[in-house]
């Protein structure tokens, strides 16, 4: 593994030990399975989508002449957790999308933000221009797409989050199989694009993170809602492809030295990352089309969250400029959601319920926007990944 990739080699062992030899190998790994189902589809241009879906609703032997390559792919899905596990995922998965609007403020300002800190991770994003020409319909995307995986039974085979699991997976392939194409990907300085590395950080970042971040603004979880939600992660990895031998590491404590490994072995965002940050914030504060002195009111606020919530060090080396807003957060957010738990705990509400009702909420407000629909057409239309099939970056990647 070259320097350019992974930094403090050593200090990375000392501190990690073969924990940091598995991150870095994996750097060198992509999802072969996936990988080979696109190969077979692509030659359905942009009828691919219902093929698949059709499979994973019915089964592949209801697709007249399944490419095996597709039928392997499903097969290799994992088995349906134990009921036991279900309910201990469904407690909590309940736990936090019961939090609705602070989990997407999380979202938007920590968990998509992060991973603007590694500017080879970033890369598969630059060399397709998805992030810089689509920033919000990205944005949104992911939302809609951990929307359909926070709802009620989210994650069973039936239901939209799981398929639109499968879906993102198989849209990792399709990049990856674009930019190998293209003649820019330098695979020995900077490992597969969308690697196993930086796809194990992305649920870092959507389970760690997001525990962490919502304990700061003040909601409380038990041992048991906590094990169920990274039970709950662990389950969508395996969905999206990452290698059986990272699975057990999706845990509080493993997860806590990935971040470790991230932020140590990583330069820290180069002058792309920088613009994505800003522009991520600048495309967040618009949606809606809210008048400008709303528009600037909601930048205050999330320039201000974004130091609140991933820290002082990332918020300055990613130049997201400061605001008092990132004071008085804690100061306001903290207790008036200490306060709504205790309130909610003294009414006995069940949180199953509250959750419902924010993930149905959440819902409702993307769709009102109009930019993404429900269901599993959520994150990418196979129209837009045929596009991206024909793109020729304008010069080579240094």
């Amino acid at each position: 593994m070259t320097e350019s990739r992974i930094l403090n080699v050593a200090e990375a062992s000392r501190r990690h030990g073969v924990l940091a030899g598995t991150y870095a190998a994996a750097m060198m790994h992509a999802d072969p399975l996936a990988d080979a189902v696109v190969e077979a589809l692509h030659l359905f241009h942009g009828r691919w989508w219902p093929m698949v879906l059709k499979a994973l609703e019915e089964g592949v032997a209801a697709v007249p002449d399944v490419p095996p390559e597709l039928a392997a792919l499903i097969a290799s899905l994992p088995p349906e957790p134990k009921p036991e596990e279900w309910e201990k995922m469904e407690r909590g998965r309940a736990a936090v999308a019961r939090a609705g609007d602070s989990a997407g403020l999380v979202l938007q300002c920590a968990s998509l933000m992060i991973d603007y800190w590694s500017p080879r991770a970033m890369k598969p994003l630059m060399l397709t221009g998805a992030i810089q020409q689509q920033t919000i319909h990205r944005l949104t995307q992911t939302s809609a797409w951990w929307i359909e995986l926070h709802r009620p039974e989210g994650l069973h085979p039936k239901q939209d989050g799981y398929k639109t699991t499968v879906h993102v997976r198989l849209i990792h392939a399709f990049v990856r199989r674009m930019i190998r194409g293209s003649g820019t990907w330098n695979r020995a300085a900077w490992g597969e694009p969308i690697n196993q590395a930086d796809l194990f950080f992305q649920v870092v970042g959507f389970s760690k993170l997001m525990i962490d971040s919502l304990q700061r603004m003040g909601y409380w979880f038990t041992t048991e809602e906590k094990e169920g939600y990274y039970l709950f992660w662990r389950h969508t990895a395996a969905l999206l492809g990452v290698e059986k031998a990272l699975l057990p590491s999706v845990n509080e404590l493993d997860c806590g030295r990935y971040w470790d490994l991230w932020m140590l072995t990583n330069p820290g965002p180069d002058t792309d990352g920088i613009a994505l940050a800003q522009t991520t914030l600048e495309a967040v504060a618009g949606v809606g089309n809210p008048s400008a002195a709303m528009r600037r009111f909601q930048l205050w606020i999330l320039r201000g969250a974004t130091y609140w919530l991933l820290g002082r060090e990332v918020g300055q080396k990613l130049q997201v400029p400061w605001t008092p807003a990132g004071f008085l957060l804690p100061l306001i957010y903290k207790p008036a959601v200490r306060i709504s738990e205790a309130f909610a705990k003294w009414r006995g509400v069940d949180r199953g319920q509250a959750a419902a009702r924010a993930i149905r909420k959440l819902a409702l407000g993307n769709a009102a926007l109009g930019i993404v629909p429900e269901g599993t057409q959520v994150v990418s239309a196979p129209e837009r990944l045929e596009a991206l099939a024909k793109f020729k970056p304008g010069a080579p990647a240094s």
